[in-house]
């Protein structure tokens, strides 16, 4: 494996770099200690020209012309007049806008690279088989599509002309056949324009010709459809050659690179310190730091304090500076910049997925059972989460619920068992504000209480037998102690609906007395109700 496909293949390259920002305390440090693609790393020789350079004025100044005052003056009447006048150059707004406008070209040129994928999956649907001639078409036309794609790149990023420099390197990466790449050289002789369109018209040829001759069946819509994915391509194509072609106006990088230079260049002498003298020097402002110079009138207000690090204007320096080179880094996105496009991973992507998705053509689908519907569940619940992160992303799951003792409602199963069975009234338990749910279900079908106790199962399953009694749950676990698996519920309206729903339309049995109930109970239908919660009924003990 090359040193390139390591670097690729070693880790996720969908994985967003700026996961750890917000974090607390450290968010800033982790943010400013990436070494590719930072600030750093784009201005740390200006930044180590720019410091050099003033310190070595500054040392000049202190050590040299302080003993000459025609040289002192000299100086100082340099730094007062940059001082003064490097203001004027509108360097927020001009780089502002400049490099607003380089991050949404290089934006806007990242969305049009094309991607294969959309033909290869039209392909496989609308040209099945896994004759020979099938299969080799549609993997023919893959190869065009994607040596359509390369054709281009080849034209607008060094890196890939490097990569393939003529069309022996094409024919030797088997993207091109030998007798394709004589036809190929034959249409570049004949006009001096690119023909990275030739591969296109190629494939549309091939697939033209095979609908023509009966190879494959496609009904003028679906041949319609097709076709407008090879438009999707040569768009895609054109689009990347017209941003090569029109490029960035160079006036205006030129005004918007100057102007930055040209301030620091200012800020050089604007910024330094300067001796005020008896006359400017205040002594009375500060009169416990004698040892610093301070003047509180012009020209020297503005050049003192002596602190000896101009820590504002290296601030200053790093955002301007940096600026301009975020533009500059991303005025050409094929180029071998940290951010700019990795064309040629993106080429071996799009073959690699291109291929694999027209052969998979040849495997048989067969359509497995729902393993939600097997396990009895119309609408999922929350998918479940690794043990370290349940605390973390399940704050609002019921387990978390309960652990954190949210009210639920409780009813005895025997008290609304004996209504069911000793009234034709209607059930109308207490008011309350009916809960909305999704499912229509209210029992979850393989809970742990549900293994252990089959009685329990048999109840949630709404599955009762004939000799179901008030006394076989009296004498069950299932009122013995509370549920292992409790589930909330709002209010006791709706756990009695869902009782009185889930024996209704039963044949009930009393063992103890044997006498045969089959009472059909004007019920109270109720739809969507999910979650029962059951205890032990006080009253008995």
């Amino acid at each position: 494996m090359t040193v390139y496909q390591e670097n690729v293949y070693a880790k996720n390259i969908y994985q967003h770099k700026y996961q750890d920002t917000s974090i607390r305390m450290t968010g800033f440090f982790k943010l400013m200690g990436k070494w590719k693609g930072s600030v750093v790393k784009l201005i740390y020789h200006n930044f180590i020209i720019f410091v050099f350079v003033y310190f070595l004025l500054s040392f000049l100044y202190r050590f040299v012309f302080i003993y000459n005052p025609y040289q002192k003056e000299m100086f100082e009447l340099i730094c007062i007049y940059a001082g003064r006048f490097m203001s004027y150059i509108p360097l927020a707004f001009l780089i502002g806008f400049y490099v607003q406008q380089v991050v949404t070209r290089w934006w806007s040129t990242f969305t049009v690279l094309p991607y294969p994928d959309k033909i290869a999956l039209k392909l496989v649907s609308f040209c099945p088989g896994k004759d020979h001639f099938t299969k080799n078409l549609r993997r023919t036309i893959m190869r065009y599509v994607n040596l359509s794609t390369i054709l281009v790149y080849r034209l607008v990023s060094k890196k890939v002309k490097n990569r393939f420099p003529n069309m022996d390197s094409l024919v030797l990466a088997k993207l091109l056949l030998p007798h394709e790449a004589e036809r190929l050289e034959r249409v570049d002789f004949r006009t001096p324009h690119e023909a990275t369109w030739t591969p296109v018209l190629w494939a549309l040829k091939l697939l033209c010709r095979a609908r023509k001759l009966g190879k494959v069946t496609l009904e003028p819509p679906i041949y319609a459809n097709l076709v407008s994915s090879f438009e999707y391509i040569e768009d895609c194509n054109r689009k990347i050659l017209n941003y090569g072609w029109v490029e960035f106006p160079l006036a205006y990088t030129q005004v918007a690179t100057f102007s930055v230079y040209a301030y620091f260049l200012a800020a050089l002498f604007g910024r330094q310190f300067l001796e005020p003298g008896d006359i400017y020097l205040d002594n009375e402002s500060f009169p416990h730091i004698p040892h610093v110079s301070f003047a509180n009138n012009s020209p020297y207000d503005k050049h003192t304090p002596d602190f000896y690090i101009p820590f504002f204007t290296l601030v200053e320096f790093i955002s301007y500076m940096g600026w301009i080179k975020v533009a500059e880094t991303l005025l050409n996105p094929f180029g071998d910049d940290d951010e700019d496009f990795d064309i040629n991973y993106l080429i071996d992507r799009n073959l690699q997925v291109s291929y694999l998705i027209v052969d998979l053509a040849d495997n048989d689908l067969e359509m497995a059972n729902d393993p939600f519907l097997e396990a009895g569940i119309s609408i999922p619940e929350d998918l479940p989460y690794k043990p370290d992160e349940t605390d973390h992303h399940r704050a609002n799951s019921v387990k978390s619920v309960l652990n954190k003792k949210h009210s639920v409602s409780l009813v005895s199963i025997n008290k609304i068992k004996e209504n069911i069975i000793g009234s034709n009234e209607m059930i109308m338990p207490s008011p309350g504000t009916p809960r909305k749910f999704d499912s229509p279900r209210f029992t979850r079908q393989d809970s742990q209480a549900s293994i252990t106790n089959p009685e329990i199962g048999a109840i949630r399953q709404n599955n009762i037998s004939h000799n179901f009694s008030p006394a076989l749950i009296r004498h069950s676990p299932f009122v013995v102690r509370k549920l292992d698996d409790l589930m909330e519920v709002d209010n006791e309206q709706d756990t009695v609906k869902s009782v009185a729903d889930l024996f209704k339309n039963n044949e009930v049995r009393d063992i103890p007395d044997g006498t045969e109930i089959k009472n059909h109970i004007n019920l109270y239908k109720v739809n969507g109700i999910t979650n029962v919660a059951f205890i032990e009924d006080e009253s008995n003990g």
